[in-house]
């Protein structure tokens, strides 16, 4: 076994993340851990072959698991920062980005060579690998030839030079805005375990490497780096397909490392190399407090672009985001998904439930959607979690096969008077406090509705002006709220309120999410907001009600600072 352990001396971490650049990374990707020991190898003058060997050696020792506590984002503000000599000799991103895109695919293809054991694919793989040679030298060539073209001297010096010179000058040159995102973990110890490695004579290796590298990320997070004789449980456990994406090290990421350095020697932004990992969430540590038949392992969509809808359009939201994973799932389409048996009878087990996330409760809330998750059920086995991830991987490749070329792309939803919106999907801890599953999952005793709860039954006219009836309706709605808390697998709450109005700040009135559900051919059931108290914390998240597969009877803790 082999355990890494990073402490960050200054308690936060700072490193941008690789698809948002105002978000920040969290946890520190296996990836990036791997490029800052090869830097601090290349950092020495002689470089020590059996440090090489040793990295050689890790490399092909797969993924980690990785040791994370729950960091806090730092409110990101962008700062303006001197421009460099553009004005002078102009942009090469165009070339940059091309010859980038050449190395991705280069070193992708040698992985793929690496891992292939049949002849026939083989010579496939390495027809293809000659191809991407040409391709990457012709890319390293024209960024040369427009790089000559740009710093050649002149034959005359024009009647602008002199102002392009001045220009150069720190005082009179332009400004770019800069964001430095970072985050505070409630630990500042980061640990990567191999737990099947058996480092051998690496291990010393490895260690006096480890004990040389200062920073992980930018050069603000400085860091202590050892080996470690024990890993604690993990965080996050590498699967097949799972909620969490991380970027980490296959075979031959030392030569590719090598390569870049040699080609560009620090004159280029550097790119870590994007080979992904999925991840899921290690099993929690044993708890007797009661929780739902919903899961805390979430897949997290957030709004990326079209028009900001209110909490109200979140059972539209819901339905078109159920729609599109239909669409893309493998068939037979699996039960936790559909939420219908074999024989079109609705399921009698828990299933996927989608719920849309509105930024409510809190100091300047707004009302308005921020994102979608997607709650597999607690005790969902691997295979019914694989089915959702499955459906979710297919539409991104979709999108991408319409031009993106995002590794999260976005993903189009068409919401009729909504018009065209875009989600994409959160590969880590997002910046936004109500897309982070810890929000809604804490233990609380007292939870109140964001959403309204659809009633199983029709507990009477919940505005009557007849006292009698208004109080039979109340009671009958209580009992309601009462037999679903048992329907999902929570204790009889100590107290339910039935309220005739919103109960945290920017929750819209119940009246105000229409009809439900949007079918006038089916039952309409009775919505309303409501407050439950427990005897004893429950852990969420605390969906109720019978559109609770929907994000209907979404209920917030309040009784917590989280």
């Amino acid at each position: 076994m082999l355990t890494l352990e990073l402490r960050l001396l200054t308690g936060r971490y700072v490193a941008t993340s690789y698809n948002d650049r105002a978000g920040a990374e969290w946890p520190p990707h296996p990836a990036r851990l791997y490029s800052a020991l090869v830097a601090t190898h290349f950092a020495s003058e002689e470089q020590d072959s059996a440090e090489r060997r040793a990295l050689e050696w890790l490399e092909e020792q797969g993924p980690p698991s990785v040791r994370a506590s729950d960091a806090a984002h730092r409110e990101v503000v962008t700062v303006f920062v001197p421009v460099n000599d553009t004005t002078v000799i102009g942009s090469f991103d165009k070339e940059q980005e091309r010859l980038a895109k050449a190395q991705a695919v280069l070193m992708d293809l040698r992985c793929h060579l690496d891992a292939a054991t049949d002849d026939k694919q083989k010579r496939k793989l390495q027809k293809d690998l000659t191809k991407a040679v040409r391709q990457l030298d012709k890319a390293q060539k024209k960024l040369g030839d427009v790089i000559l073209s740009r710093i050649k001297a002149p034959a005359k010096v024009g009647k602008g030079d002199a102002a392009c010179a001045e220009a150069l000058l720190p005082g009179w040159r332009g400004r770019q805005p800069r964001t430095f995102p970072s985050v505070t973990p409630d630990d500042p110890v980061v640990t990567y375990s191999w737990p099947e490695a058996d480092p051998g004579e690496h291990g010393p290796i490895v260690d006096r490497l480890a004990a040389r590298v200062v920073r992980v990320g930018h050069s603000s997070s400085l860091v202590a780096l050892r080996v470690a004789p024990t890993s604690g449980a993990a965080s996050y456990v590498p699967v097949e397909s799972g909620p969490h994406r991380l970027r980490v090290v296959r075979k031959g990421q030392l030569r590719s490392l090598e390569a870049a350095f040699e080609r560009h020697r620090e004159t280029e932004p550097r790119v870590l190399p994007k080979t992904f990992q999925d991840y899921a969430s290690a099993v929690a540590k044993q708890t007797s407090l009661p929780s739902p038949v919903f899961g805390t392992d979430w897949l997290v969509l957030e709004w990326r672009r079209g028009a900001k809808l209110a909490a109200t359009r979140g059972p539209d939201v819901a339905l078109a985001v159920r729609g599109a994973l239909l669409k893309h799932a493998g068939e037979p389409i699996a039960e936790v998904l559909s939420g219908h048996q074999r024989d079109g009878s609705p399921s009698e087990r828990p299933h996927l439930a989608i719920v849309p996330l509105p930024f409510v409760g809190r100091m300047h809330a707004d009302g308005l959607l921020k994102g979608v998750a997607l709650v597999v059920p607690r005790d969902g086995s691997t295979e019914e979690k694989k089915a959702v991830y499955l459906a979710l991987s297919r539409w991104e490749e979709a999108a991408r096969n319409r031009g993106s070329e995002d590794d999260a792309p976005d993903l189009r939803l068409m919401l009729g008077t909504g018009g065209t919106v875009g989600l994409g999907r959160v590969d880590q801890l997002s910046r936004l406090h109500t897309l982070r599953p810890r929000s809604w999952c804490v233990a609380a005793h007292s939870w109140a509705t964001v959403a309204p709860v659809a009633l199983d039954r029709n507990p009477g006219d919940l505005h009557s002006r007849n006292v009698k009836k208004l109080e039979a309706a109340i009671r009958a709605a209580e009992e309601s709220i009462r037999a679903s808390c048992f329907n999902v697998g929570l204790p009889p709450p100590l107290r339910v309120d039935v309220l005739p109005f919103a109960p945290l700040a920017a929750v819209y009135k119940a009246r105000r999410f229409g009809p439900f559900p949007r079918d006038p051919k089916k039952t309409q059931r009775v919505l309303t907001h409501a407050f439950v108290q427990f005897a004893e914390p429950v852990l969420g998240p605390v969906l109720l009600g019978a559109g609770r597969y929907l994000g209907l009877g979404l209920f917030k803790p309040v009784d917590n600072d989280d």
